[in-house]
């Protein structure tokens, strides 16, 4: 019966570790010019109005760290680090703030 119930536990832990630690919510620079929109499964979708653009990306989380992969660019990534819940930094002081859900 212990056994059982440190199985149900740990099964129980995996699943709600798989379901947190993302991001999700949309994040805006503070010039407006370009969104993150973090959904779920790992996708985000970069967006500009002023260029017109829209381009879906992978990102993964490895602690604060964030690394939105280029999907046309072997090896190609941007970095940014989560400052706080709705604060993300990126390159060249560039700094997202979370204006949506």
């Amino acid at each position: 019966m212990k056994w059982r119930a440190k199985g149900s536990l740990v099964g129980l832990t995996l699943l709600l570790s798989a379901c947190g630690g993302g991001l999700a919510g949309t994040y805006e620079d503070s010039m407006g010019l370009t969104q993150l929109r973090f959904e779920r499964g790992g996708v985000v979708v970069q967006s500009s109005d002023l260029a017109g653009v829209e381009r879906q990306m992978r990102y993964e989380m490895d602690g604060d760290r964030i690394r939105m992969r280029h999907p046309d660019v072997e090896g190609a990534a941007l970095v940014l680090t989560r400052v706080d819940e709705n604060t993300l930094s990126g390159p060249m002081g560039v700094t997202y703030r979370r204006v949506g859900e």
